[in-house]
């Protein structure tokens, strides 16, 4: 079933509550611009979505809201594709299809969505070991692992926000880090690592998206 159909379920008190509330659970499931965990997380912060109707209202609300500008987003996407077609530019660009993909918020409250989501990160990493990882990428893994914690650290310190040195890094980083991603996830030899550096990736793409999208807006 489509986002609205269970948007429409989330509003009908003609519903037993926890109808409601799967409801609720299965939109996210369609629009999940953090992944699930990640918007889950984010919308319980309205209340105790399970038991508080005025909570899981207020959590659909903020959703529905980055949904509809995430949706204007697209449509402003496939417009500009359209006139560069005809002008026979037929491959968009790589950085732009990153970022409206990607991990991120979009609209009302984005970077607070996006500050949750690079705390909640942090702490699973924090409490992680470091894992085993391949010994021929050890050292820049571990360069990588160590760099970027410091990153997400200094984002969560100053309240979302980064040096220009510190964003322009990530960025360069960036690629190297999705490499090694996915060199861990086949073969399926580290399972550990792949997991590791996964979140890791996850939180360097939401911070590089979170402030990227505010140096554009100026």
């Amino acid at each position: 079933m489509s986002f609205r159909v269970y948007a429409g379920r989330v509003r009908d008190r003609g519903l037993p509550f926890g109808r409601r509330h799967r409801a609720l659970r299965n939109a996210v499931g369609c629009y999940c611009p953090l992944g699930f965990n990640g918007t889950w997380a984010y919308l319980s912060a309205a209340g105790d979505l399970g038991k508080d109707e005025a909570a899981l209202l207020h959590a659909l609300d903020r959703l529905e809201a980055s949904r509809t500008v995430w949706i204007g987003e697209m449509e402003a996407f496939a417009e500009r594709r359209g006139a560069e077609k005809a002008r026979h530019r037929r491959t968009p660009r790589r950085a732009e299809t990153r970022h409206l993909l990607g991990w991120r918020w979009p609209g009302p409250e984005g970077r607070q969505a996006v500050l949750g989501e690079v705390g909640r990160l942090r702490a699973v990493h924090h409490r992680s070991p470091f894992p085993d990882v391949p010994a021929e990428d050890k050292d820049a893994l571990a360069e990588l692992d160590t760099w970027l914690a410091g990153c997400a650290s200094a984002y969560l310190a100053n309240g979302a926000d980064l040096d220009a040195g510190r964003r322009d890094a990530i960025a360069d980083r960036l690629p190297q880090l999705r490499r090694h991603v996915a060199r861990l996830g086949r073969p399926w030899d580290f399972p550990q690592a792949y997991e590791h550096f996964r979140l890791l990736l996850k939180t360097a793409e939401l911070i590089h998206n979170d402030t990227a999208a505010r140096d554009t807006r100026g």
